[in-house]
């Protein structure tokens, strides 16, 4: 039979020590590991639902943009068209939106007013003129309800001459924007369906 001499134990106990070591080390790394993966789950969640409440308030363009033409006819003073929820929307408050043109020229934000108070042309402005029968004649759009919203470009910022491409961002208080991009075609009339 073998012996064993002080050396063995000693080089024994060092082992039994160090897998110690090793176990609560791993642990301690499970832990933090296990805590940085709920704290992750969590905020993807939080951005889950951000992200659902902004898709369920998008608007939508309802229809055709149009572009109205100065006396001379050479370029666009006017845009309109009409905006909607999409289905399922939240209600959107309009009197927050905000809107951003922008074409190669230039980019300009849009103040919001009264179409009685607009200027004629180039005044950068955008108004909202009719709501649908159904409305309440407030400035919140609802689910089946529609808005017709003009815009007057600063044409000293974006001039909307024929073949010029143009992007109009509509910004929400809560939610997507929408984005509508057309160009004006090459010949202009005094109400011209923009593509």
């Amino acid at each position: 039979m073998k012996k064993f001499n002080k050396e063995d134990a000693f080089t024994g106990l060092e082992a039994a020590i160090v897998l110690i070591a090793f176990v609560v080390v791993a642990a301690v790394f499970s832990y933090v590991v296990l805590g940085a993966g709920f704290f992750t789950t969590q905020k993807s969640q939080e951005v889950v639902h951000s992200g659902v409440t902004q898709a369920a308030s998008n608007i939508v363009v309802k229809g055709e943009v149009y572009g109205i033409k100065n006396a001379s006819g050479n370029f666009v003073d006017f845009l309109r068209f009409d905006v909607g929820l999409a289905a399922g929307g939240l209600p959107v408050d309009m009197a927050k939106a905000t809107m951003i043109l922008s074409t190669s020229e230039g980019v300009q934000t849009l103040t919001k007013g009264d179409l009685d108070s607009m200027p004629a042309a180039g005044s950068g402005m955008w108004a909202i003129t009719e709501t649908s029968p159904s409305s309440e004649n407030d400035e919140i759009l609802k689910a089946e309800e529609a808005m017709t919203i003009y815009v007057a470009p600063n044409i000293s910022v974006t001039n909307l001459t024929p073949r010029v491409q143009f992007n109009l961002e509509v910004k929400p208080e809560i939610g997507a924007s929408l984005g509508v991009q057309r160009t004006v075609p090459p010949s202009l009339t005094n109400v011209t369906l923009l593509y």
